[in-house]
């Protein structure tokens, strides 16, 4: 069997909402951070709908500035379906005062038209707004 390079394919763009940060702290091998997720849209070729308040990224601040993110939260697809994300990624500082970066999505969905989630792998990118208000994501499927 021959190697084949793979691509990527663009599944959805995602507009988080967030509340500000509660600072757990240090804890021995990094400083605690929780986000509230408190909605937003998923716009796409693949998946659209929106992200249901209730979720939250569970920030680890590394030494050098960067941040180790595993964030979980809950899609609902226009057509109804919910879909369960877990992300989780690392974030390096953009220069500007916000965080950019690279997560692995996996999703948790039911059997139908969505199931597909479960078997392909993603990865996704990730700008933070300076201000701390959202997060902009974008999802691709590794083809």
């Amino acid at each position: 069997m021959a190697d084949t390079e793979p691509g990527l394919e663009f599944v959805a763009a995602l507009h988080v909402t967030l509340e500000p940060l509660q600072l757990v702290g240090e804890i021995g091998h990094g400083l605690r951070e929780v986000i509230p997720i408190t909605g937003g849209t998923v716009n796409g070729p693949k998946l659209s709908g929106r992200i249901l308040p209730g979720g939250a990224d569970w920030a680890l601040g590394l030494p050098d500035g960067a941040y180790r993110v595993s964030a979980r939260y809950l899609l609902q697809l226009d057509d109804g379906t919910l879909v369960t994300v877990d992300n989780n990624g690392i974030l390096a500082p953009d220069g500007q005062g916000g965080f950019t970066g690279r997560t692995v999505p996996v999703f948790e969905v039911a059997d139908g038209p969505h199931a597909w989630l479960r078997r392909c792998i993603f990865i996704g990118t990730l700008q933070a707004d300076p201000a701390g208000a959202f997060v902009d994501l974008a999802f691709y499927r590794v083809t």
